[in-house]
């Protein structure tokens, strides 16, 4: 696992790009993380008392694992909003910046004086991006919104029902990281509408929007027509084995055929009634009463390099902490140990693009809260009498 030190100068196809991310937990503030994996210089402004994720354990050397996970290659601000002190710094940073990231309810946005309208009429250059729960508009659009929520609300929870038996919601925030994954794809593509007319402007998109992106397929649905044959296929499942899961996707012909030699079931795989997948789905009960006892004779890495062996995909449930340690983890370069300025040496995940000719670097790790105020300060030519003033009258915080 290479070291990186850090405090690097940046790197990657975002490098110039300046961000301030204004985000609080997930969703609003992964999208400048993954900005600052790409070379922009992404300066997170937070409250004087933190971004509540800083609260949100466990926690290594007093810092919340969460926290240092999600918000990489960031600088930190402290700096109190409600005051006109505060607010000027804010307003003399926007009008230095490419990308402002918000996740304010819309309200919220305009009591601060940190919505679009008022930011882009000191930068009209400004790409604004906001990640809310429910949109900007539409009766929901003040509610406020967890991944849970919309994992719930959106149909993830009922449709974990089918593989698990139960009701439930997936552990992983993957919604607000679809989220984020949307707006980052949105802020690029306005950064290329601005290359090539200048012109700033407001992108959003939501968590809604997010759960409903990771099923399309839920969302599509005929106006006359009646749908036919049973859902998904078989077997794209998990199969209980002697000594715990093991994860098959066998749903192509040529696949089921192999799984079928594997599991020493010729027959099966020359037997006519189950030879496409709407034949496999439609008799998945007669199919299990033969496959699931099979499955708990071998143990799951067994199953696992023999499927492999014959290409079938298919993977063993492991913990986190195991898949980390896999060497094919290490061979995305997605293991990599950087320092911490509290915590020391920490393994991290590596950035998770590749570029031929700009590759993007872990810069920093997560700041502390205010680390860089000073820092950031001095760019805008700030003195030291300034920024104590300002301290002393709770504008900021270092």
């Amino acid at each position: 696992m290479p070291e990186r030190e850090m405090e690097r100068s940046a790197s990657g196809p975002l490098q110039g790009i300046r961000v301030l991310d204004f985000g609080a937990f997930l969703a609003g503030s992964y999208h400048a993380t993954l900005m600052g994996d790409l070379g922009a210089d992404v300066i997170k402004v937070e409250p004087l008392g933190g971004d509540p994720t800083r609260q949100v354990g466990p926690f290594i050397a007093g810092e919340s694992r969460i926290f240092v996970g999600w918000n990489r290659n960031k600088r930190g601000l402290a700096v109190d909003l409600r005051t006109e002190a505060g607010l000027k710094v804010v307003y003399d940073l926007v009008q230095t910046a490419d990308v402002v990231t918000t996740n304010f309810r819309p309200r919220a946005a305009k009591k601060l004086k940190v919505d679009y309208d008022t930011l882009a009429a000191l930068n009209p250059q400004l790409i604004y991006s906001t990640s809310t729960g429910f949109g900007s508009k539409g009766p929901l659009s003040e509610k406020p919104a967890y991944d849970g929520i919309l994992q719930s609300m959106g149909g993830i929870a009922k449709s974990n029902e089918a593989t698990s038996g139960k009701v439930s919601v997936a552990a992983p925030v993957f919604i607000d990281i679809q989220t984020a994954t949307l707006a980052l794809g949105a802020v690029l593509a306005a950064l290329f509408h601005r290359e090539r007319t200048g012109e700033g402007q407001l992108v959003e998109t939501s968590l809604l929007q997010g759960v409903m992106v990771v099923q399309p397929h839920a969302f599509c649905q005929a106006l006359e027509k009646e749908e036919e044959g049973g859902a998904g296929a078989y077997p794209y499942k998990m199969f209980e084995t002697e000594d715990g899961h093991i994860f098959v996707g066998a749903t192509q012909d040529k696949f089921w055929r192999s799984l079928c030699l594997v599991l020493g079931l010729p027959a099966l795989a020359e037997d006519s009634r189950y030879a496409t997948i709407p034949e496999r789905v439609e008799r998945y009960k007669e199919l299990a009463e033969l496959i699931d006892p099979i499955m708990l004779q071998k143990k799951s890495v067994e199953w696992e390099a023999l499927l492999e062996d014959a290409g079938v995909p298919c993977g063993a449930v492991r913990g986190a902490a195991e898949f980390f340690d896999h060497p094919q983890v290490a061979a995305n370069d997605m293991d990599l140990v950087i320092n911490h300025t509290t915590i020391g040496p920490m393994r991290v995940m590596g950035v998770p693009f590749h570029f031929g000719k700009s590759p993007g670097e872990i810069q920093r790790s997560a700041p502390l809260l205010g680390e860089h105020t000073k820092e950031i300060l001095r760019e805008l030519e700030y003195d030291d009498e300034q920024i104590e003033k300002l301290e002393r009258e709770g504008a900021i915080a270092f």
